[in-house]
């Protein structure tokens, strides 16, 4: 009895510790000063209900928008060109998205049910906050964030780069992981840093989302529940576009609704949606024909041939979103390498680091075995055989992945998976070629010449070298500018080379010798001779192949610039602007093509300047030490509905090539607040 009694006491009091360690939370939004939603639950529904609250009060117009393009309804609601809702439909984004949802765990899928209550809640409460545009969109559906994601993931990111659509952006980001061996604290670091147009569906949202079992802190993009970047108290995690190829184009025989396959005409699988315009107070129809077959969805047709696109996902077996989410609920390397089994991406690199030390660099999503290499399935590939089609996709553990390198770090600018360390851990000759091609680009050389080179670094030196705005092409041209001095006596073109040899190949507010080099690469052409070469692989190519012609083209485009800007030596900043609502300041970085880690690409406005578009998004740096200390910044700020204080407000620190503190924990939470909202008001 005695044994008894003493085992029940030991249960008993060892419940009691187990409770009273357990934090519990109000259910409320800690707004902090540069409008990041701290979000605390007890449970994952109240959770995610106010990360949709959080989200419509900071992008409601914004969401809605992009939730009626989703159900490629624009037109109709808008009167918008009907071409990107006969897209949706044709490519069958939107089937998928449905399918994707009907396979999604029950769990996944309250998750989902629970962020669109909190859009809806807050926009029932604030109508007046909604603009009467948009409103009509309203109720919001779980469908239409299905629908969003499948359109911004599959749509935007992949399909749209493989028909032909023009493009003012290419998809981008930079990322690094290196561990103790480089650091001054021996703890590993993680740089995020992904590069998306400053508008519109490719905007972030930056949250912290506050459990008793997790504290994830990250981003995602505006209209997505689950955060897609993050890092928690043990671990984090960064994406890449990565260069995979999951969307092949074919060309087909047809005869009526049947197409050739294997020497048989098969039926197509054919479906019909009506598209509706309203503008102008007039009303038109169309209806889309869907076929389908086994090469993918028809775009369109010509005699007895049929152009058909076949994409990763389209019967919709991989969650994107439950994956991101059990990402960030793994508090250790084991447990999230077994999350990357699941393929739940369409695409994107991972680049990891952890509390542990370890760092990871994963070639992620959805990339099909087929037959043929990387340069045949750039190109539409006739066939009628089914020797052409897709045998699966390959598993996680079948695609380039390490762990630990010895160099100690890994980056990647969205080169192939080959030269995300230097010497390479993993050979292309181990893999299939049309799983990725085997190259590195400018930007990529730069990020890993930075990293190599960089020892006993402080997560403020980390911090300086993201922010280094030199061109790896400019640096490797410098000693043949020196050269080229001595082989022209024309004026013009020796004044323009000593520029360019005087300029330290930095592209900051000041720099006077940018804008040249820049118009000298974007109208000549790069100069060199030789190739790249894997064995040599951030040092090549570097000769230059044809020193005559290089000098007309430097004259040719001198006497071009001062006709048009009056000078050689303008400051980069008087010319390139950042401008956010309404702030406005120089420039930095600039286009990846010159080997700038920091990117920024610039778009020509109407009075003659050329102002931010694309490029430095959401960056930050997080060192995994006893406690996880970070460093962020939203370069756009993290608003963009009407009124907001903090459409904005951050990019004086872009210009400054500064980060914000991540107020990580409740008492710098409540040291820096702006606003506390209640889930009970809500």
């Amino acid at each position: 009895m005695r044994t008894i009694l003493l085992s029940f006491t030991v249960l008993f009091i060892s419940g009691c510790v187990v409770k009273e360690s357990t934090p519990s939370y109000e259910n409320e939004i800690l707004w902090d000063s540069w409008g990041i939603p701290h979000i605390y639950a007890n449970q994952e529904s109240d959770l995610y209900q106010m990360m949709g609250w959080a989200q419509m009060k900071n992008h409601g117009d914004l969401i809605l928008k992009l939730y009626g393009e989703g159900r490629a309804k624009s037109s109709e609601y808008w009167g918008d060109d009907p071409q990107n809702d006969i897209l949706l439909h044709l490519t069958d984004v939107l089937t998928a998205a449905e399918k994707t949802w009907n396979n999604m765990p029950a769990s996944d899928k309250a998750v989902v049910e629970a962020y669109v209550k909190g859009l809806n809640s807050y926009a029932s409460k604030y109508p007046d906050q909604i603009s009467e545009k948009y409103q009509k969109v309203l109720p919001v559906t779980a469908m239409d964030v299905m629908n969003h994601s499948s359109r911004a993931m599959n749509m935007e990111f992949l399909i749209r780069r493989n028909v032909g659509s023009a493009y003012r952006w290419t998809p981008g980001s930079n990322a690094w992981a290196v561990d103790g061996t480089k650091t001054a604290s021996k703890k590993a670091m993680l740089l995020t840093n992904p590069h998306l147009p400053w508008e519109d569906l490719y905007l972030f949202f930056e949250a912290h989302l506050i459990t008793p079992d997790n504290s994830l802190y990250g981003t995602t993009l505006v209209g997505l529940p689950t955060l897609g970047i993050a890092f928690n108290e043990n671990l984090g995690w960064t994406h890449t576009v990565n260069t995979l190829d999951n969307v092949d184009i074919y060309e087909i025989t047809i005869s009526g609704n049947q197409y050739l396959l294997d020497g048989e005409y098969k039926d197509f699988e054919i479906d019909s949606v009506k598209v509706v315009t309203k503008k102008d107070g007039s009303s038109s129809e169309q209806w889309v024909v869907k076929k389908k077959s086994a090469f993918g969805m028809v775009l369109k047709e010509s005699g007895d041939k049929a152009v058909a696109m076949k994409w990763a996902n389209m019967e919709g077996e991989f969650n994107p979103l439950g994956q991101w989410k059990a990402m960030g609920e793994a508090q250790d390397i084991n447990a999230f390498k077994n999350v990357l089994k699941q393929n739940g991406l369409p695409l994107f690199n991972v680049v990891y680091a952890d509390k542990a030390g370890n760092i990871l660099y994963h070639f992620g999503g959805n990339i099909p075995k087929k037959n043929g290499d990387w340069d045949k399935w750039q190109q539409i590939v006739a066939t009628s055989s089914s020797d052409e089609l897709w045998d699966g996709f390959y598993g996680a553990d079948e695609v380039p992945s390490f762990t630990n390198p010895e160099t100690g770090w890994i980056q990647n600018a969205n080169d192939p998976p080959y030269t995300s360390t230097v010497p390479a851990t993993v050979d292309p000759a181990d893999f299939a070629s049309h799983i990725a091609p085997n190259s590195m680009s400018f930007r990529p050389q730069r990020s890993a010449r930075l990293i190599m080179d960089a020892q006993n670094l402080t997560l403020e030196d980390f911090i300086t070298l993201k922010h280094d705005t030199r061109s790896e092409l400019a640096m490797r041209l410098q000693d043949d500018f020196e050269e080229l001095k001595s082989m022209t006596k024309d004026s013009l073109t020796l004044a323009a080379l000593e520029v360019l040899t005087r300029w330290d190949a930095s592209y900051d507010a000041s720099s006077t010798g940018a804008i040249l080099f820049m118009n000298i690469i974007r109208r000549g052409g790069l100069p060199f001779g030789d190739q790249w070469s894997f064995d040599d692989p951030i040092n090549t190519p570097s000769t230059i192949g044809d020193p005559g012609k290089f000098l007309s083209s430097v004259k040719q485009i001198a006497q071009a610039q001062i006709d048009q800007l009056g000078a050689l030596e303008v400051p980069y900043g008087d010319l390139f602007r950042l401008k956010v609502g309404e702030y406005e300041y120089p420039g930095n970085g600039g286009l990846g093509q010159l080997g700038i880690f920091r990117t920024m690409v610039y778009l020509p406005g109407d009075d003659g300047k050329l102002y931010s578009y694309h490029g430095d998004s959401y960056v930050c740096a997080t060192e995994f030490g006893d406690k996880v200390k970070a460093k962020a910044l939203m370069s756009y700020g993290n608003a963009t509905q009407p009124g907001n204080v903090h459409v904005g407000d951050q990019l004086k620190l872009f210009t400054q090539k500064q980060l914000r503190d991540v107020w990580y924990s409740r008492a710098d939470q409540e040291a820096n607040l702006e606003l506390v909202e209640k889930m009970e008001e809500m």
